[in-house]
Protein backbone atom coordinates (compact mmCIF):
# COMPACT_ATOMS: atom_id res chain seq x y z
CA UNK A 1 0.00 0.00 0.00
CA UNK A 2 1.17 3.19 -0.82
CA UNK A 3 2.42 6.05 1.72
CA UNK A 4 0.54 9.47 1.90
CA UNK A 5 2.96 12.19 2.06
CA UNK A 6 0.47 14.50 2.95
CA UNK A 7 2.63 17.81 1.55
CA UNK A 8 -0.88 19.60 0.92
CA UNK A 9 -1.94 19.30 4.56
CA UNK A 10 1.47 20.52 5.60
CA UNK A 11 1.53 23.55 3.08
CA UNK A 12 -1.51 24.43 3.92
CA UNK A 13 -2.24 24.43 7.59
CA UNK A 14 -5.35 24.07 9.71
CA UNK A 15 -5.61 27.07 12.57
CA UNK A 16 -7.86 26.68 15.80
CA UNK A 17 -9.80 29.47 16.70
CA UNK A 18 -11.77 29.48 20.30
CA UNK A 19 -14.75 30.24 18.86
CA UNK A 20 -18.23 29.51 20.22
CA UNK A 21 -19.70 26.00 19.96
CA UNK A 22 -23.13 27.52 18.43
CA UNK A 23 -21.33 29.30 15.85
CA UNK A 24 -19.20 26.52 14.88
CA UNK A 25 -21.87 24.04 14.68
CA UNK A 26 -24.06 26.14 12.44
CA UNK A 27 -21.24 26.65 9.86
CA UNK A 28 -20.86 22.87 9.78
CA UNK A 29 -24.30 22.56 9.65
CA UNK A 30 -24.40 24.36 6.74
CA UNK A 31 -21.34 22.99 5.07
CA UNK A 32 -23.40 19.54 5.25
CA UNK A 33 -26.39 20.79 4.16
CA UNK A 34 -24.64 22.25 1.01
CA UNK A 35 -22.41 19.13 0.69
CA UNK A 36 -19.17 20.91 0.66
CA UNK A 37 -15.52 20.75 2.63
CA UNK A 38 -16.19 22.89 5.71
CA UNK A 39 -13.05 24.47 4.82
CA UNK A 40 -14.23 26.15 1.82
CA UNK A 41 -17.56 27.50 3.28
CA UNK A 42 -15.30 28.88 6.13
CA UNK A 43 -13.39 30.78 3.37
CA UNK A 44 -16.66 31.74 1.61
CA UNK A 45 -18.26 32.79 5.13
CA UNK A 46 -15.36 34.95 5.56
CA UNK A 47 -14.53 36.51 2.32
CA UNK A 48 -18.07 37.85 2.71
CA UNK A 49 -18.30 39.25 6.14
CA UNK A 50 -14.93 41.04 5.20
CA UNK A 51 -16.05 42.39 2.23
CA UNK A 52 -19.25 43.74 4.66
CA UNK A 53 -16.48 45.07 6.81
CA UNK A 54 -14.27 47.05 4.11
CA UNK A 55 -17.54 48.67 2.92
CA UNK A 56 -18.49 49.59 6.26
CA UNK A 57 -21.93 47.36 6.45
CA UNK A 58 -20.73 45.33 9.52
CA UNK A 59 -19.41 47.43 12.16
CA UNK A 60 -17.31 46.57 14.98
CA UNK A 61 -18.72 48.35 18.58
CA UNK A 62 -16.14 46.74 21.15
CA UNK A 63 -17.51 47.05 24.81
CA UNK A 64 -15.96 46.07 27.95
CA UNK A 65 -16.23 42.57 29.02
CA UNK A 66 -17.14 42.40 32.81
CA UNK A 67 -15.48 38.43 33.07
CA UNK A 68 -12.18 39.86 31.02
CA UNK A 69 -11.04 42.35 33.95
CA UNK A 70 -7.66 42.15 35.07
CA UNK A 71 -6.53 44.78 37.75
CA UNK A 72 -4.88 44.39 41.10
CA UNK A 73 -5.87 46.21 44.34
CA UNK A 74 -4.00 48.64 46.12
CA UNK A 75 -4.53 50.89 48.97
CA UNK A 76 -3.85 54.69 50.20
CA UNK A 77 -2.51 55.39 53.41
CA UNK A 78 -4.17 57.68 55.90
CA UNK A 79 -1.47 60.73 54.92
CA UNK A 80 -2.21 60.31 50.97
CA UNK A 81 0.58 57.96 50.19
CA UNK A 82 0.17 55.89 47.37
CA UNK A 83 1.32 52.58 48.11
CA UNK A 84 2.53 49.74 45.90
CA UNK A 85 0.68 47.10 45.49
CA UNK A 86 1.80 43.59 46.58
CA UNK A 87 1.42 40.97 44.15
CA UNK A 88 0.40 37.52 45.99
CA UNK A 89 -0.59 34.61 44.61
CA UNK A 90 -4.16 33.99 44.44
CA UNK A 91 -6.65 31.95 46.41
CA UNK A 92 -6.14 28.54 45.73
CA UNK A 93 -9.52 27.34 43.86
CA UNK A 94 -10.81 24.26 43.78
CA UNK A 95 -11.54 22.35 40.55
CA UNK A 96 -15.61 21.57 39.43
CA UNK A 97 -17.11 19.90 36.98
CA UNK A 98 -18.63 23.41 36.20
CA UNK A 99 -15.67 24.26 34.49
CA UNK A 100 -13.83 22.43 31.18
CA UNK A 101 -10.73 20.99 31.54
CA UNK A 102 -9.73 21.41 28.07
CA UNK A 103 -10.23 23.54 25.34
CA UNK A 104 -11.10 19.79 23.33
CA UNK A 105 -14.53 20.24 21.59
CA UNK A 106 -14.89 23.92 22.12
CA UNK A 107 -12.06 25.03 19.09
CA UNK A 108 -12.80 24.67 15.76
CA UNK A 109 -9.70 24.60 12.93
CA UNK A 110 -10.05 25.73 9.74
CA UNK A 111 -7.85 26.44 6.63
CA UNK A 112 -8.39 29.96 5.74
CA UNK A 113 -4.66 30.82 4.33
CA UNK A 114 -2.00 32.70 5.43
CA UNK A 115 -4.00 35.93 3.88
CA UNK A 116 -7.36 35.70 5.24
CA UNK A 117 -5.38 35.12 8.72
CA UNK A 118 -3.21 38.24 8.23
CA UNK A 119 -6.22 39.88 7.11
CA UNK A 120 -8.03 38.57 10.19
CA UNK A 121 -5.22 39.65 12.28
CA UNK A 122 -5.08 43.33 10.95
CA UNK A 123 -9.38 43.88 11.84
CA UNK A 124 -8.75 42.17 15.19
CA UNK A 125 -5.78 44.05 16.21
CA UNK A 126 -7.80 47.43 14.80
CA UNK A 127 -10.33 47.14 17.59
CA UNK A 128 -7.86 45.18 20.19
CA UNK A 129 -10.26 41.95 20.01
CA UNK A 130 -9.58 38.60 20.26
CA UNK A 131 -8.96 36.68 16.75
CA UNK A 132 -11.65 34.15 17.64
CA UNK A 133 -14.21 36.95 18.68
CA UNK A 134 -13.30 38.89 15.00
CA UNK A 135 -13.98 35.56 13.36
CA UNK A 136 -17.00 34.22 15.17
CA UNK A 137 -18.99 37.78 14.22
CA UNK A 138 -17.66 37.27 10.78
CA UNK A 139 -19.82 34.16 10.69
CA UNK A 140 -22.99 35.18 12.76
CA UNK A 141 -23.02 38.18 10.01
CA UNK A 142 -22.41 35.66 7.30
CA UNK A 143 -24.97 33.08 8.25
CA UNK A 144 -27.43 35.21 8.81
CA UNK A 145 -26.77 36.83 5.56
CA UNK A 146 -27.32 33.63 4.18
CA UNK A 147 -30.64 32.82 5.79
CA UNK A 148 -32.04 36.44 5.14
CA UNK A 149 -31.05 35.73 1.36
CA UNK A 150 -28.43 38.50 1.10
CA UNK A 151 -25.71 36.06 0.82
CA UNK A 152 -26.27 33.94 -2.03
CA UNK A 153 -23.67 30.15 -2.28
CA UNK A 154 -23.17 29.23 -5.26
CA UNK A 155 -20.67 26.59 -7.22
CA UNK A 156 -18.32 27.00 -9.75
CA UNK A 157 -17.14 24.46 -12.31
CA UNK A 158 -13.64 25.00 -12.66
CA UNK A 159 -12.31 23.38 -15.87
CA UNK A 160 -10.11 20.27 -15.82
CA UNK A 161 -7.63 19.80 -18.66
CA UNK A 162 -7.43 16.14 -19.62
CA UNK A 163 -4.55 14.58 -21.34
CA UNK A 164 -3.88 11.61 -23.07
CA UNK A 165 -1.54 9.22 -20.89
CA UNK A 166 -0.20 6.79 -24.22
CA UNK A 167 -2.07 4.11 -26.32
CA UNK A 168 -0.22 1.04 -27.83
CA UNK A 169 0.99 1.39 -31.39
Amino acid sequence: MRERKREWERRHPARRYLIPVEVRDQVAALAEALMENVDSLACVLFDYADDCHRRGALKFHPRLNPQGRKHTLTWEAGDGKLIQPLYCRGASRRKTDTHPRSLKGQTAAYRLGDERHARLKLVASGYNLRLADVLAAYYRYSLQAYRDGRLKIRRQPVMMQLQVEGFPE
